[in-house]
């Protein structure tokens, strides 16, 4: 019986090798101060290089040779490596579930959360199997049920209205399901596992931010840029009053609608997915990123802000959404649902029709 369990144990586990690419940063030396008086001792009058320099060390890739159940993430299997095998490993994580994005890395060459991808989905993306294969494979076997028996349809992983599911306002933190031809079913893994080599999953730190060590990378620079659209309420402390003129026990009210316009928007937790996605952030050019723009558009929306105008001023700028390129890279790996490049473009048209009415007036 224990024999027959332990077996049943091992159909239920797949190999894979997670390749890491490391970074040790190089020991920076301290320089004496020159007492030449022809020394630099002022910023250059040509400005500071949009980019910054990378920084110097060591970097290699290492691998990890893992045995566990598809349904593993990522994260429990980094941190079973640190645990067991190797613990100079360094990366960032806090709740593990989604919540709080830092341990944001770059799997497979796509950007996401370490603590919602499961090893089966990494996988998969290594393998090449495709859903389609397996739904199909399952729809033929006897006593299998279809979605249209369960009272569904079949829309490749969209809506009624043709939008891919990245999550809902009520489930934002639930998982999106995998696209046809990126990951198989962990069951079909699973039943595989012995029969072939171990997939590998590659796993390294997020594109466009400078790195610190190994998956560690620098994130106060997008953290700054959020903060510079200042993310608080500017409201003019005007509080709501009754209609005998007294004041309400409820500061500022807002009717469900116009609570709507933003509340999925104040989900974002700067995890920094949308800003490795985006081709011009990643790409080193001088753009504020898109999670700032998420800040910027939250207060934008709510009905209660007041500094409506004074926050459309600073985002028309160069390095603002002018930088977007409306390539909505940004909206596919959201752990939130939020749909980025949608609220980019939204911002881009609202930002232009306020130039077009100002163009208009001054004529």
């Amino acid at each position: 019986m224990a024999d027959a369990a332990t077996d049943e144990r091992m159909r239920d586990m797949i190999r894979v090798v997670l390749r890491v690419h490391r970074f040790t940063p190089r020991a920076e030396r301290e320089r004496a101060r020159s007492s030449s008086p022809f020394a630099r001792t002022a910023p250059s009058p040509f400005g500071a290089p949009t980019r910054r320099r990378a920084p110097r060390g060591k970097r290699w890739t290492q691998d990890y040779a893992l045995t566990v159940p598809p349904t593993t993430t990522l994260l429990d299997c980094l941190l079973s490596v640190k645990r067991r095998s190797d613990p100079t490993l360094a990366f960032r994580y806090a709740c593990g579930h989604g919540m709080c994005g830092s341990d944001a890395a770059t799997v497979n060459g796509a950007p996401t959360l370490l603590c919602t991808t499961t090893v089966g989905q990494a996988a998969g993306q290594a393998t090449g199997q495709t859903i389609g294969q397996t739904s199909r494979s399952a729809a033929t076997a006897p006593g299998s049920a279809s979605a249209a028996d369960h009272g569904g349809t079949d829309h490749g992983g969209t809506d009624d209205e043709g939008f891919r599911r990245t999550g809902s306002a009520d489930h934002p933190h639930q998982q999106r399901e995998p696209r046809p031809g990126t990951s198989p079913s962990p069951q079909g893994l699973a039943q595989d596992a012995g029969n072939q080599s171990p997939a590998i999953v590659e796993i390294g730190p997020l594109a466009g931010f400078a790195v610190q060590r190994d998956l560690i990378v620098d994130i106060d620079p997008m953290i700054e840029q959020i903060t510079r659209l200042k993310p608080y309420l500017q409201a003019d402390g005007r509080l709501a009053t009754t209609h005998d003129g007294k004041v309400d026990l409820i500061e500022y009210l807002q009717r469900p609608e116009q609570l709507a316009k933003y509340e999925l928007l104040s989900d974002c937790i700067a995890c920094g997915l949308c800003e490795a996605s985006c081709p011009v952030f990643s790409g080193g050019d001088a753009f504020i990123g898109p999670a700032a723009l998420i800040a910027a558009s939250r207060f934008i929306n709510d009905s209660r802000d007041h500094a409506g105008d004074a926050r459309l001023d600073a985002i028309d700028t160069a390095d603002g959404i002018a930088a977007c390129q409306s390539v909505k890279a940004c909206s596919r790996p959201c752990p939130r649902g939020i749909n980025v490049g949608e609220e980019m473009w939204q911002l881009t048209t609202r930002v232009g029709e306020r130039s077009e009415r100002r163009r208009d007036n001054d004529e």
